[in-house]
């Protein structure tokens, strides 16, 4: 189980919200929405842990990377043995690979129809509730499968709305497969640069150049997972290129990598 808990995570929320300029008031209302909608039929913790635990973890962003990795995991990792999780747009990517997540974490804003292909082939979504996303949130949370959804927010949690941690969906899928037990962790796709991937908004058709403020917001990704390699228990590589680099985290050659055996 993680170690995260709000005493930890809390300064680096706030910092956040003083950074990007959010409500944490409309944070925890979306949260308190979210819980509404799914309390008492969402996926449980428990069961996600017990899915989760012991097993080597594959986190898949979003970033231009993202299907040239995906071309060698997919033939040199056995996927029967890896659980995969998805940041949002990633899940077209590993839908196009033939790979269904098993874990989807997303704030709404990628491709929702396949986000929701990939729930009715058994993914399970992670829903992040924030500030600004309630109205995405009161449009597609009551089309979802109930009983394989969860939530998540960076906010005071609720029930069935949980707080592992993450700021953004990619590394919130690391700091989600570190609480809940995962072996290993190995990030693809996780550029977190000056170039966003065309998979992380469903209205791009090619990589662009990121925005001042997503940069930013890649930055604050790339610190959090520089923290979250400090006193996780399950071992982090990155495999996203030898040309991106998150401090504290060792990177590997990808065309070469298979899970060390134990």
């Amino acid at each position: 189980m993680s170690p995260i808990d709000l005493k930890t995570w809390w300064p680096r929320y706030q910092a956040i919200i003083d950074q990007f300029g959010y409500n944490i008031t409309t944070d925890q209302e979306a949260a308190d929405l979210l819980s509404e909608y799914i309390k008492h039929v969402a996926y449980s913790l428990i069961d996600a842990r017990k899915k989760v635990q012991g097993k080597n973890v594959v986190v898949c962003g979003a970033g231009p990377s993202i299907c040239q990795n995906l071309e060698h995991i997919v033939t040199n990792i056995a996927f029967e043995e890896t659980i995969v999780f998805a940041a949002d747009g990633a899940t077209t990517a590993c839908l196009e690979y033939e790979v269904v997540p098993d874990f989807i974490l997303t704030d709404l804003d990628g491709n929702m129809e396949d986000i929701v292909a990939a729930q009715q082939q058994g993914a399970i979504v992670v829903i992040h509730a924030h500030g600004d996303n309630i109205p995405a949130l009161q449009l597609w949370v009551p089309r979802m499968r109930q009983s394989q959804t969860m939530g998540s927010t960076q906010a005071r949690p609720q029930p069935e709305v949980h707080n592992l941690g993450g700021f953004t969906d990619g590394d919130r899928c690391a700091f989600w497969a570190e609480g809940l037990g995962a072996k290993r962790i190995a990030l693809v796709g996780m550029d977190l640069g000056n170039i966003i991937g065309k998979y992380s908004k469903p209205e791009l058709d090619q990589d662009i150049r990121a925005s001042p403020i997503k940069q930013q917001k890649l930055l604050v990704a790339k610190k959090l997972l520089s923290w979250l390699v400090t006193w996780s228990e399950s071992p982090i590589i990155n495999l996203t290129g030898i040309y991106t680099s998150i401090p504290g985290i060792p990177n590997r050659n990808i065309a070469e990598f298979e899970w060390d055996e134990d």
